[in-house]
This record gives C-alpha cells, sequence and structure tokens, in this order.
C-alpha cells in the first residue's frame, strides 16, 4: 500500500527513519563494548518530569514507553496494527525548556498519515499510536532506544534523548462532515439529503418515473470532480464524447460516487459531496488529491441499461 506524507512532513519521516536505522543497527550489536543501555537513566528522567507535572495517569508499557491519555473516545475505532491513520504532532525535548524539535504546526498543520506496524517511524511513536482510538489525544514519553537511539539528529535531537510527543489521531468523518455543512451553508443550499454513510446528495433534477440503476446494471455518467477548495478545482471530468461507462454494484470506483448514482434515476442531474473516506481516503490519489480529501461531483446519470 502506498503511503502519503503531507508535503513538508518529509524532513519528520527521514528523522523517524534515521531513528529506526540506528535502532536496527544497535540491536546488532548489544554484546559489543560500544552498547551503552540508558533504559535506566531515560526511566528516572521519564518519573523525574511526571512528579514535577504531578502527572498520575501516565501508564507505563512493558517496552518503556510511557503513555498518557488527554482525551479518549472509547467507542470510536480502535487502532490495530495495519490501520493507516492521519496525525497531528509536537516532538519535545524532555528538558527544562520543553524545546519543540518538529511539530505539524511548523508545516501548514498536514498531518502525518501512515500504516501502524509497517516499521516506517520510531517504535515508539508507532507503539504510542496503537494504543489509540481515532479521535483520541495523548502524550507519549519514549526513552531513547525507542526513538532515535545513539544518533544525534539534524543537530536538533542529542544523542540518547528521551523524547515526548503530543499526539492526535484525526477523526476524518467529524471534520469532512464539518467542512461539507460549511461549504452548503456558505451557499445557502438547504436541499442536500445526508445519508447514513457520510455522503450528502444534492438533486438538481430528477426524473422520479424514470428506471433506476440496480446491480449488474451498465450505467453512462457524464461527471465533473471538484476539490472542495474555494475555486471548485477540477480534478477530473468526463467529456460529452467520452462518458464514464461502468457496470454499477461492481465496486469499481469509489464508494461515495456509486452510492450517489446508486440514488439516481436514469436522466438526473445532482452533486454528490464525498467525504474522504468513502472517496480516496488516507492515501489519497495522484498528485491533484491529496489524503483525506473531501470531493464534489457534479453527475448527470444519462443511460441506465
Amino acid at each position: 500500500m502506498k503511503i502519503n506524507l503531507a508535503p513538508g512532513l518529509l524532513r519528520f519521516l527521514f528523522l523517524l527513519l534515521v531513528g529506526s536505522a540506528s535502532l536496527v543497527a544497535t540491536s546488532c550489536k548489544k554484546d559489543g563494548p560500544e552498547f551503552e543501555d540508558f533504559s535506566a537513566r531515560d526511566e528516572s528522567q521519564i518519573k523525574d518530569y511526571l512528579t514535577s507535572k504531578n502527572i498520575v495517569t501516565a501508564q507505563r508499557q512493558a517496552s518503556g514507553l510511557y503513555f498518557l491519555p488527554v482525551r479518549t473516545n472509547a467507542n470510536a475505532k480502535k487502532i490495530t496494527l495495519g490501520t493507516t491513520v492521519s496525525v497531528l504532532y509536537t516532538g519535545h525535548l524532555l528538558d527544562a525548556a520543553g524545546t519543540v524539535f518538529d511539530a505539524t504546526s511548523l508545516h501548514n498543520n498536514k498531518p502525518i498519515t501512515f500504516m501502524v506496524g509497517a516499521g516506517n517511524l520510531i517504535p515508539g511513536f508507532e507503539e504510542g499510536i496503537s494504543l489509540m482510538h481515532i479521535g483520541d489525544k495523548a502524550e507519549l514519553l519514549l526513552p531513547s532506544a525507542l526513538a532515535y537511539g545513539s544518533n544525534t539528529v539534524s543537530g536538533a535531537i542529542p544523542a540518547n534523548s528521551v523524547v515526548r510527543f503530543e499526539v492526535e489521531v484525526l477523526d476524518f468523518a467529524v471534520i469532512d462532515d464539518n467542512l461539507i455543512t460549511d461549504y452548503l451553508l456558505a451557499r445557502n443550499i438547504t436541499t442536500a439529503q445526508k445519508q447514513a454513510s457520510g455522503l450528502y446528495f444534492l438533486p438538481i433534477t430528477t426524473n422520479a418515473n424514470a428506471v433506476r440503476p440496480t446491480t449488474g446494471s451498465t450505467v453512462v455518467v457524464q461527471y465533473t470532480g471538484r476539490l472542495l477548495d474555494a475555486a471548485g478545482t477540477v480534478f477530473d471530468a468526463s467529456t460529452p464524447t467520452t462518458p464514464l461507462t461502468f457496470r454499477f454494484g461492481n465496486k469499481q470506483l469509489i464508494a461515495g460516487f456509486e452510492e450517489g448514482i446508486g440514488l439516481m434515476h436514469k436522466g438526473d442531474r445532482a452533486e454528490l459531496l464525498i467525504p474522504s473516506a468513502l472517496a480516496y481516503g488516507p492515501q489519497g490519489s495522484g498528485t491533484r488529491i491529496e489524503p483525506n480529501t473531501v470531493l464534489r461531483f457534479e453527475v448527470e446519470l444519462v443511460d441506465v441499461r
């Protein structure tokens, strides 16, 4: 699966990968004379930090990671290995000043998107995220062996440093719904019909007595696909001579598009406002559609056969 990172976050990924590479190297040299175990020192630093802040809710994991829940959505989807997530973060040193070495706020607040368990990020970061639900916020206190190890990274992170991350796993179902409702409100649109899936269906013209698609129908559609930005940027469109033809119900297209077409009759025109989970999700699509992007389609169901 392709993992997409928001623009500007490549430096952070590089830092994480450098840390991971150092851990692999260190693990091969634990019996050698160059290996030094900082686990006791790191544990003491983390405990001193928690005591100084009067924090009693941090949960120590067997790995040495300390997990501090800030906001927990126990009924939301639990993150497991293989889950692709988008995360806002701020990384601090555990010094008196809480020095920030990197943060999404320094990169236009673009989240980092990755698959948990793929081993692309430092182990403590991935482990901490795996303890969360969608929409949760937490702090992660990482001993150096779960962070950047013996590397001095970009002059910002000294070797063998304990680090602290403030993290939020974004709930794009809520974010996307807010974006869509803001879009509708700004245009005084009151006729959009929200579906249970989160899709918004906006009928333009309706031919209630005409045929509707059923599973296996061949449908012909004219469409224009737009981003939900201020300019309504077009990322794809059919033409009068090249409509989209596909077998309905075969899951050939993004879920929100097929669901929207299924609400129409032959000859109908409509707009579809598709949350990212029903579009291209955290993977995005090419260079035009970033991860977790809401899409708007203007569609006409030309034929059903």
